[in-house]
């Protein structure tokens, strides 16, 4: 995470505010209920409700996001991506895509893959939810 972190940094943008943007534009209309975002970072669980506060704040500020008062509950908040961030992810994704490649793929043989694939199938039926299996 550390080399993803350093990659981000020289484009201006922290991880914390990737692993936002990332998940508000993969979602079809851009917003999700403050909750299920946080829910889905991978550096959610990190956060600490301030520490929330603060990266929503400096990104609403930045233009990156928008936050409103939910339309379906009006004590919770939805986060959007606006433009700006759109095109911010946009500009951000490709290198952050070759990231991937250069740190996870590159290294394995088609071995390496055909082992790995087998092992996390197994570490993802092991933890699914009973109900689900």
């Amino acid at each position: 995470m550390s080399r993803f972190a350093h990659d981000l940094a020289g484009l201006d943008l922290t991880l914390e505010e990737f692993d936002v943007l990332v998940h508000l534009a993969w979602t079809p209309d851009g917003v999700l209920p403050l909750r299920e975002l946080v829910a889905s970072m991978v550096s959610g669980y990190q956060l600490s409700r301030s520490g929330l506060t603060r990266l929503l704040d400096r990104m609403e500020r930045d233009g990156l996001i928008e936050r409103t008062l939910s339309r379906e509950d009006r004590r919770q908040f939805d986060v959007a991506i606006s433009d700006q961030g759109r095109e911010v992810f946009e500009r951000v994704w490709p290198g952050h895509l070759q990231g991937i490649q250069r740190y996870f793929s590159e290294p394995l043989t088609d071995r390496d893959v055909t082992v790995l694939k087998r092992v996390l199938a197994k570490l993802i039926q092991a933890n699914e939810e009973p109900r689900s299996r």
